[in-house]
């Protein structure tokens, strides 16, 4: 099934770009969560629907279905397009990448005939081939297909139509996916690029759409507030190799950023607390939005406060989301509860220690409990690992404790206070490979 380079160009070149991407390398396990996080065999569940194939040879049968609708009823008969759709998918699991790229630019050839080039029906299709031309390092071509999605679904209802909200969460997921995880050293500025980009326009449409109280504009402002806090992090905290006026280095071993002077770093960290202050107000105008919601709200702003070195504004948010629910008659009883022992701050994922090459890397999850000093500015001191296993190496346990003294931390309250906790005993957790990617 081959596709010539003319066709190709044709089908992934957009009018109007407005994401990008950076290169990747190929990775197996990842285009299968994409391929299973966006991919629904359309001959399942339908019921005689001349995409259904046996278990024994579904590739075969998959060709054979296509010969006999095509001999029928030409080319680009319309139920082609379910099948390449499914041959597609069965060659991915085989490990067929070219094939599948031929597969899934046929179904795209069959549906723009029958439907337009800007119909919508060719997204399915769409994505998978931009897993594809990933996994085929072709991250130019990838980077096509996903503005050409964004392209032919704004034609097709509207920039600003509220339809389009699931097409930037679908192109929103693709990238996050593909990325590393926001706070790791191999996160690179295009990514927190995209993510902002992507969260602005969601929230504007929702909030055009759906209005200021509904609970997914707060939702996409505070998305979008804590894309551009990232970026904030990513510019002057982690020292990464940027154009001189984006960003200022860090202060050696904090996780703290050294300063806000760089103008690019300080845009973005005014954007983020205008979008966090956006959905304080979402969250408020709502009245279904309990106290504890509420009170969880400021103490997400108070975490990137804290992380910006504003400890005054972090301490005010915190009290005043415990002293919201001891006021509350129905959540009272939470507020000691609320924040009575530290973790980690919201933005912050399970970073994995890089182990030394004497470690197995570990089949199943590994816990185990250290034991910390959380200072009332979040900084963790005095880490101990109590009960590490066998395999661990004292290298290894040296870079937990470095990981984890570069991790900020939410302070703990004690009567609305904000404390520090001495001789805290947090579970830590190391996943596998597979599970971490």
């Amino acid at each position: 099934m081959p596709v010539n380079d003319h066709t190709k160009q044709a089908m992934t070149a957009p009018t109007t770009p407005l994401f990008g991407l950076r290169q990747r390398q190929p990775l197996l396990g990842l285009v299968c969560i994409l391929a299973a996080l966006f991919f629904l065999d359309p001959a399942v569940g339908q019921e005689g629907a001349v995409g259904y194939v046996s278990p024994v040879d579904p590739a075969n049968e998959y060709l054979d279905a296509l010969d006999r609708i095509e001999s029928e009823y030409g080319p680009y008969a319309v139920e082609l397009s379910d099948l390449y759709l499914g041959l597609g998918q069965t060659l991915i699991n085989r490990g067929d990448y070219e094939q599948a790229r031929d597969a899934f630019y046929r179904g795209v050839m069959v549906v723009r005939v029958n439907s337009g080039p800007n119909s919508p029906e060719q997204t399915d299709h769409l994505y998978l081939l931009a897993n594809i031309e990933t996994l085929l390092e072709e991250s130019k071509t990838a980077d096509e297909i996903l503005q050409n999605i964004y392209f032919i679904n704004s034609s097709y209802y509207g920039e600003d139509s509220p339809k389009m909200l699931p097409v930037l969460e679908r192109i929103y997921q693709w990238y996050y996916l593909m990325r590393p995880p926001p706070g790791s050293i191999d996160s690179k500025y295009v990514d927190y690029e995209r993510t902002i980009e992507l969260t602005k326009e969601m929230s504007k449409i929702s909030e055009a759409a759906y209005g200021t109280d509904n609970p997914d504009t707060a939702a996409a402002y505070k998305r979008l507030g804590d894309a551009e806090f990232q970026m904030v992090r990513h510019m002057t905290g982690l020292g990464v190799t940027l154009a001189p006026d984006k960003y200022v280095f860090n202060t050696i071993g904090s996780m703290h950023p050294q300063t806000l002077g760089s103008d690019p770093a300080h845009k973005h960290y005014r954007a983020g607390r205008k979008a966090f202050k956006k959905y304080l107000e979402s969250l408020e105008a709502n009245e279904s939005t309990t106290p504890l919601e509420y009170a969880e709200a400021l103490a997400d702003l108070g975490d990137w406060f804290l992380a910006f070195e504003k400890p005054r504004k972090s301490r005010d948010l915190y009290e005043k989301g415990y002293q919201l629910l001891a006021a509350s008659e129905e959540y009272a009883e939470l507020a000691d509860s609320f924040m009575n022992h530290p973790k980690p701050m919201h933005f912050i994922v399970n970073l994995q220690p890089r182990f030394s090459e004497e470690t197995p890397m570990p089949l199943e999850e590994m816990n185990f409990d250290i034991s910390m000093t959380v200072t009332i500015l979040g900084d963790v001191r005095h880490v101990e690992i109590l009960d590490a296993p066998e395999s661990v190496t004292e290298h290894d346990i040296r870079e937990i404790k470095k990981l984890l003294g570069q991790t900020p931390f939410r302070p703990a309250l004690k009567e609305g206070e904000v404390v520090t906790t001495k001789e805290f005993i947090w579970q830590y957790v190391i996943v596998p490979e597979e599970s971490a990617s």
